[in-house]
């Protein structure tokens, strides 16, 4: 009884940990992380990171002087569909006060003096560049990258204890053993893999117990206590196999679903549904070229029906400075960065992949934080795939997902 009282706590902890964590996007933009970060003080820097937030915001407004100084076809911008970061699970970013700094000591040996003058220095900024647009744009996707990672840092480091109870939904063990071919047969043959291969499985191995909720130097121990007496992991990974797999389902499968969504036989190649229709005609188009341009599949499409509607009819909030997300899986209403322009790259990507989040879809990235190594691992399942990265597109498990959930013959 007291062990299951027990089970039962730290499954509520955990769950705790991760309702309290901030939501904050894997890719965000600079302007997103600016907007973050208003609440911290703008005076006295106190973090070893603060010079990195400081040369950022002496960059982004070098480059809005520049802008507001030119006409619309000549333009700056360090974000576009070809220069968005990618994390995937076999190279995942790595991050930690340390390694940041080290990047930033870096860059301030590397930054042209016409640049580091003004984002390190007390120069001012000038319209008139001293080096060419191309330069000035390459420079300053390394400053924005930086300042990326040291904002995120320290909007998670007042987190970090429930980042390392995300440790759990860690799916690289279940994903590499995936990749294995006669898996079985290799682990039942142990004793003739080379130490260096059991070292690489029986960490994978492991990873499968860690995803149903036990701790890092338990599961090493269970494992390690299998593998003396019967010589082998294979019964070990058979038994935790299924809390891999759980893990990696939750990412990518529809939990929570609508309940204002009808679709039937009669219209098997649309599906039509609810959304709130906005008082502005060009935020009405901003929504339906990009949402229904991206949820269609084949001959398949999704349509908007626009409609007076209510709380729980999907609708779209502009809030300046908000960070943009849905209030949970299968919730109605999307609230968007008002301070951000509708016709941008990274705003319209948003709108596409946050509406997948009112139909149940979740995010397919993790982060957590590892205490052992004091790091933050981040990684994107698939590149590819719209709900993981901004670089990704509908698929058609996207498709075939919706259908298993919403389609009545």
């Amino acid at each position: 009884m007291k062990l299951f009282q027990s089970m039962i706590l730290g499954a509520l902890a955990v769950a705790s940990a991760f309702s309290q964590i901030p939501h904050l996007e894997l890719e965000m933009t600079s302007s997103e992380y600016r907007a973050a970060l208003q609440t911290r003080d703008d005076g006295e820097e106190t973090h070893e990171l603060d010079p990195i937030i400081k040369m950022g915001k002496k960059f982004f407004d070098w480059m809005k002087l520049v802008n507001e100084n030119r006409p619309a076809d000549k333009q700056l911008c360090i974000s576009n569909p070809q220069t968005q970061p990618a994390y995937p699970i076999e190279s995942p970013r790595v991050s930690s006060p340390k390694l940041i700094s080290a990047a930033f000591s870096k860059l301030k040996m590397e930054l042209p003096e016409s640049i580091k003058s003004v984002v390190l220095g007390a120069s001012n900024p000038t319209v008139n560049l001293n080096l060419s647009d191309q330069d000035f744009v390459s420079w300053g996707m390394k400053i924005d990258d930086l300042y990326g990672r040291a904002s995120r840092w320290l909007l998670q480091e007042p987190w970090l204890w429930g980042y390392a109870a995300k440790k759990q939904t860690d799916i690289r063990g279940y994903y590499f053993l995936s990749k294995i071919s006669n898996l079985e047969a290799e682990l039942a043959n142990w004793s003739n893999l080379s130490e260096e291969t059991k070292k690489q499985y029986s960490h994978w191995i492991a990873n499968l117990c860690v995803n149903g909720g036990s701790s890092e130097d338990r599961c090493d121990d269970k494992l390690e206590e299998v593998i003396k007496k019967q010589g082998t992991p294979l019964s070990f990974y058979k038994e935790y196999l299924k809390d891999g797999k759980t893990q990696w389902d939750e990412l990518f499968l529809i939990s929570e679903k609508r309940d204002d969504i009808h679709w039937t036989g009669e219209s098997l190649s649309l599906l039509k549904t609810h959304f709130v229709k906005p008082e502005s005609k060009e935020v009405e188009d901003f929504l339906k070229s990009n949402i229904e341009d991206e949820w269609r599949w084949g001959d398949w499409a999704l349509n908007l029906d626009f409609i007076q509607g209510g709380y729980n009819t999907t609708h779209v909030e502009f809030i300046p400075g908000a960070t943009p997300h849905v209030n949970g899986l299968a919730g109605s209403t999307i609230t968007m960065d008002a301070n951000q322009p509708i016709t941008e790259y990274h705003v319209r990507w948003t709108i596409r992949h946050e509406f997948g989040h009112t139909l149940g879809f979740p995010d397919c990235y993790v982060e957590f934080y590892d205490t052992n190594t004091r790091e933050m691992i981040s990684y994107q399942i698939d590149t590819s795939n719209l709900m993981c990265s901004r670089r990704g597109k509908l698929q058609d498990k996207h498709y075939k997902e919706l259908k298993r959930v919403y389609y009545t013959p």
